[in-house]
């Protein structure tokens, strides 16, 4: 049915306009009373041999969603219904943006893939907090946290830590992503020494904490194997 009906209408329309219609529809859904234990019985596996017990957290599977589906958090307690064991929101910058231009999602049929050139588009930080005080369930959330397009790289560290700081009690672990080809200049923190000095900055907060947060990078998988080992 998927395949032969709704595909064919889907694809009459771009895939962000897609994106957008399936998150409002995931939204109302999320209103209907007794929908989650619906979804919970057709989709959800509790299982211990499927539990993985890594960086101090215990996730109850290993299957994740990641991040840049659920940008702003505003629909990770009914996705967590479909049976993933943690989600991770972003990627968040401190202010709102808009991203690229558009067109910047792309279908590649044949592949049966998708490209996107994004640009870190997302509603900013306390929109994404403000979300997350709702939440529902006990589900195991990852914040994916970025810089704004017009921060200038010298000023990279202030954006971490802004977000990391606000969005500390909200999530269970933290992802510093430097990889984005599509924010100028980002992948230029990748380097030694711009590196080390942000990572040292945010682990310094974090070990003030009184329950330190994992802290995970995300960079491109672009870099050489020397750059990977400096």
């Amino acid at each position: 049915m998927y395949k032969f009906l709704i595909r064919p209408i889907l694809f009459c329309f771009s895939p962000e306009n897609i994106h957008n219609f399936v998150f409002f529809i995931l939204k109302i859904t999320s209103k209907i009373p007794y929908i989650s234990n619906f979804l919970k019985f057709f989709f959800h596996i509790k299982d211990k041999k499927l539990e993985k017990e890594i960086m101090g957290i215990k996730f109850p599977n290993p299957v994740g969603l990641a991040a840049g589906l659920d940008k702003d958090a505003e629909a990770f307690d009914i996705l967590s219904h479909l049976g993933f064991g943690f989600i991770e929101i972003g990627t968040l910058t401190p202010k709102a943006q808009d991203g690229n231009q558009k067109p910047r999602c792309f279908r590649l049929k044949n592949d049966k893939a998708l490209i996107n050139r994004m640009g870190f588009n997302n509603l900013g930080i306390e929109k994404a907090i403000k979300n997350l005080k709702n939440k529902k369930s006990n589900l195991i959330v990852g914040g994916n946290i970025g810089k704004n397009k017009v921060t200038k790289n010298e000023d990279a560290i202030k954006d971490y830590i802004f977000s990391f700081e606000k969005l500390f009690d909200f999530v269970d672990y933290f992802v510093i992503n430097i990889s984005s080809p599509n924010t100028p200049n980002l992948r230029k923190l990748q380097s030694k020494e711009p590196l080390e000095n942000l990572l040292s900055e945010i682990q310094k907060r974090n070990l003030k904490k009184s329950k330190p947060k994992p802290i995970l990078l995300k960079i491109s998988p672009d870099l050489s194997f020397p750059e990977i080992d400096d």
